[in-house]
C-alpha cells in the first residue's frame, strides 16, 4: 500500500539529542536490507514521561526492516513481458485482518478483506510482471459498480517479479465493506497485466465477501472499494517462534478529531506471563490507516512502518503492563462524522501475527 506523507514521512518529532540507539534501528544483519539505506535514527532521551509512559517518537523504518532476510529473488534480464494467454490466475481465499478464525475466539466483523490471486505461468518461457495492476471484480453480467484503486508503495513500484513456466505469482487485493451491491453468480477478477500484457480473468472459488452492514441506509454515498496491489513472489513458510507473540495490545480510545490533526494515542502491551519479555532486540510496529470511501470520496486505505520506541524500557516484565504513546496524523480529506480506523500491530523477525489493536476516530 502507498504510504503517504501524511503516515510514513512525518516530520520528525526533534528531542533534544542524545547519542543513543531505538530499539527497533539496525545497522544491518537480519531483515535490513543493503539497499536502499535504512532511515537514519532519531536522537530521543531514554526517558519516561512523568505518568510513566513511554514517549512517542515518530521514526520511520525501513521497508523490510522487521522482517526475515527474504531469500534471493528469481532474477533474468532476457524475460519478456508476461502475456495473459500464458498465464492462469485463481483466487482461493479472503481472510479478515485480526480474525484468528479459531473456535471460540470472538470474531470482529471486518472493515475490508485481504485476498491473493496467484497467478501460474503455463507457458514455455519465462516471463516477467512489473508494474501497477489494475484488476476488477466481475460477474456473469459484467463489472460490478464498486470503487476500485491501486495501492503500492516505492519499493513495490520498483519489483520485478520472474515467472519461470510451472511457477507462480501473487497479486494482493483489498476489498473493503461494505459491499452491498447485487451480484450474479460466482464472481471472478479482470486483471489488466502491467507492460501491456493483456486481461486475465482469474476465477474467485472463495465464497466470502465483506459485510454490506446497511450503512447504505443512512448513507448511501457509501461504497465498496476494491484495492490491487503489485505481483510477488509466493511467500515461503518459515518457523515462527518470537516471544513476543505472548503480548497482548490494547488502545485507549479517542473519541473525535480535527482533520489534519496529529493525534495522540496511548498503546498499552501486557505480558501475561511470568517471564519478562525482552524487547531487545526491538521491535517495530505497522500502523494502518482506514476509512471508507463513497461515490465523491476516495477510500483512506495506507499504511506505514515505524520503530517502537524502547529505549527507556528493555523488556515487558512478567505479569505487567506498558502504557506506549503514539501519534497518528488525520487525514485533511476526513470530512465530518467520517470515521477513520487506526489499526496498530507489533511486528519483528520471526512473529507471525504480532499483537494488534484497533482504534476509530470520528472527524469532528
Amino acid at each position: 500500500m502507498r504510504q503517504t506523507a501524511g503516515v510514513a514521512r512525518h516530520l520528525l518529532w526533534l528531542l533534544p539529542i542524545v547519542a543513543l540507539a531505538a530499539c527497533g534501528s539496525r545497522a544491518g544483519g537480519a531483515g535490513a536490507p543493503s539497499s536502499p539505506a535504512l532511515p537514519p535514527t532519531v536522537s530521543a532521551p531514554a526517558t519516561l514521561l512523568p505518568d510513566g509512559t513511554v514517549p512517542w517518537v515518530d521514526e520511520p523504518a525501513g521497508e523490510r526492516e522487521f522482517s526475515l532476510p527474504p531469500p534471493a529473488r528469481r532474477v533474468d534480464p532476457n524475460a519478456k513481458p508476461c502475456l495473459a494467454g500464458d498465464l492462469r490466475g485463481e483466487l482461493t481465499q479472503w481472510t479478515a485482518p485480526g480474525n484468528s478464525g479459531e473456535p471460540g475466539v470472538p470474531q470482529r466483523e471486518p472493515p475490508k478483506l485481504i485476498g491473493y490471486a496467484r497467478v501460474a505461468n503455463t507457458g514455455q518461457q519465462t516471463c516477467r510482471l512489473h508494474g501497477e495492476v489494475d484488476t476488477r471484480l466481475r460477474d456473469r453480467t459484467g463489472e460490478l459498480k464498486i470503487g476500485y484503486s491501486r495501492n503500492v508503495n516505492d519499493e513495490a513500484e520498483q519489483r520485478v517479479t520472474i515467472v519461470p513456466p510451472g511457477e507462480s505469482a501473487d497479486l494482493r487485493l483489498d476489498w473493503s465493506a461494505p459491499f452491498c451491491a447485487p451480484h450474479d453468480g460466482s464472481l471472478e477478477l479482470e486483471i489488466t497485466l502491467p507492460e501491456n500484457g493483456g486481461k486475465l480473468r482469474a476465477p474467485i472459488t472463495a465464497t466470502s465477501v465483506p459485510p454490506c452492514g446497511r450503512p447504505s441506509e443512512t448513507h448511501p454515498e457509501i461504497t465498496s472499494f476494491l484495492a490491487s496491489s503489485v505481483f510477488d513472489e509466493p511467500s515461503r513458510e518459515t518457523a515462527m517462534d518470537s516471544p513476543l507473540a505472548a503480548l497482548t495490545a490494547t488502545i485507549e480510545p479517542v473519541p473525535t478529531a480535527k482533520p489534519g490533526d496529529l493525534v495522540t494515542f496511548h498503546v498499552r502491551l501486557t505480558n501475561p506471563t511470568a517471564a519478562a519479555i525482552p524487547l531487545d532486540p526491538g521491535p517495530g510496529y505497522l500502523q494502518e490507516r482506514f476509512s471508507q470511501g463513497t461515490a465523491e470520496l476516495r477510500a483512506i486505505n495506507d499504511s506505514g512502518l515505524y520503530r517502537l520506541n524502547c529505549r527507556p524500557v528493555r523488556s515487558i516484565p512478567a505479569h505487567g503492563t506498558i502504557r506506549f504513546a503514539m501519534g497518528v496524523h488525520i487525514p485533511t480529506e476526513l470530512t465530518a462524522d467520517r470515521a477513520l480506523t487506526v489499526t496498530w500491530r507489533l511486528t519483528a523477525p520471526k512473529l507471525a501475527s504480532g499483537p494488534w489493536a484497533n482504534l476509530t476516530l470520528t472527524a469532528a
